[in-house]
């Protein structure tokens, strides 16, 4: 794969300075573009900015409308892959707004697709349902089934976050008999990726390692080795949550190497995360801090913000486990911070409730039920029933402890001296 990169940026560099030479600045442009797309696919987001860039203004610069909007919608796609979703709801709104000026109804769906999975990141689901759903009618409207299938895997997901498993089950379901009727393998094996996610979260670990199998053999032989990887990666966290520490180690050290071999540097971050989560669970906490600072770092170079932002909560809550409150309060606030940033509420709501326990431990009672509140306003907003209830519950011991202490004190203040 990397080899067929290296090939097309040097056919493209050189198609570019021919173009250059007889003055066909459209031609230049285009490969331009193109250079920016094949850095985006290797993750080079830097270096494809920068190329995309430069190609919308020349594509400005000769009023190419639609060369323009397409490389604000490349752009717009580099900040969502990176968590900056304030930056590409920023672009891809822009994109969306000058497909429409021109007509260019599949390049206005996809921009509203886009817009869809953004909030859907950041957990506004019912924003994102609307957008995805509004998206899914325009693919339908100008017969692009593709973005029609890819809208439903998408409205499947949502459904998967919200703890709705059959309704996603079915929808997914659905979106995979349309996938494999057009012919399109990639999106039918993401669907059954996503189903073994399903049965992955509802505990049914022989059915997710079955979908999972599945979608991974189908990945290999459409070539995708991204999607072969990420299938191996969640089987190892199966082992994972099965308390099957090693066999889970083995699986995502390999995992990493693949990564490694195809230049995927978010794949390589992600493996290093679940790594440092499988030594934090088995209490080996110093090599859990080694590991999940380095895929932090690695995050953080990449400018992956939500995978940073979980990192620093990995970090507080193994300074939290061991009483090193300060270091942990420190962490965690810096991680709600970053969660907020890109509007990731149920992290920054997780984030609250664990600064609301540290309070509480060191008998800041006050502090510890006002972070709780806060914790449980957010979990109500987006429908997490199970974080409303733990804050419930803590807030209830809290207010007990509480009591119970300034019962002891006015006891203590009371007593007379003999």
């Amino acid at each position: 794969m990397q080899t067929n990169y290296s090939e097309a940026t040097e056919m493209l560099s050189k198609a570019r300075t021919q173009f250059e030479g007889i003055g066909d600045q459209l031609g230049a442009t285009q490969c331009l573009q193109s250079l920016g797309d094949i850095y985006q696919m290797q993750t080079r987001y830097s270096e494809a900015t920068e190329m995309l860039l430069n190609a919308k203004c020349q594509f400005e610069e000769v009023g190419h409308q639609l060369g323009a909007a397409q490389c604000l919608q490349r752009l717009g796609d580099i900040h969502r892959i990176q968590a900056r979703y304030s930056e590409a709801t920023e672009m891809l709104s822009k994109a969306k707004v000058q497909f429409e000026e021109i007509g260019h109804k599949l390049g206005s769906a996809q921009c509203l697709q886009r817009l869809g999975n953004i909030h859907q990141m950041q957990t506004r689901y019912s924003e994102a349902t609307e957008m995805l759903s509004k998206a899914k009618i325009q693919f339908e409207e100008i017969g692009h089934q593709l973005g029609a299938a890819q809208c439903l895997r998408s409205l499947g997901d949502i459904h998967q976050m919200q703890a709705r498993y059959n309704e996603a089950t079915e929808i997914l379901s659905m979106a995979k008999s349309q996938f494999e009727e057009i012919g399109h393998p990639l999106g039918a094996a993401q669907c059954l990726q996503s189903l073994g996610d399903i049965y992955r979260m509802q505990t049914k670990y022989s059915e997710a390692t079955e979908m999972l199998l599945r979608a991974k053999n189908q990945f290999e032989v459409i070539g995708d080795q991204l999607g072969a990887a990420q299938c191996l990666q969640r089987l190892g966290n199966i082992h994972q949550m099965q308390a099957r520490y090693s066999e889970a180690t083995e699986m995502l050290s390999k995992f990493k190497g693949q990564f490694e071999e195809i230049g995927h540097q978010l794949g390589i971050a992600q493996c290093l995360q679940s790594l440092g989560d499988i030594h934090w669970m088995q209490a080996r906490y110093r090599e859990a801090v080694e590991i999940l600072s380095e895929a932090k770092t690695q995050f953080e170079e990449i400018g992956h913000k939500l995978g940073f932002a979980q990192c620093l909560r990995s970090l507080g809550d193994i300074y939290w486990v061991q009483a090193q409150y300060s270091e942990a309060a420190e962490m965690l606030s810096n991680s709600k911070t970053e969660f907020e940033e890109i509007g990731d509420q149920l992290g920054a709501a997780q984030c609250l409730q664990r600064l609301g326990d540290i309070y509480w431990r060191q008998t800041r009672y006050s502090e510890a039920a006002e972070m709780l509140s806060k914790a449980k306003i957010q979990f109500e907003k987006i429908g997490d029933q199970l974080g409303v209830v733990q804050c419930l519950q803590s807030l209830e011991v809290i207010h007990q402890t509480w009591t119970q202490s300034k019962y002891n004190e006015d006891t203590v203040k009371g007593q007379e001296p003999f």
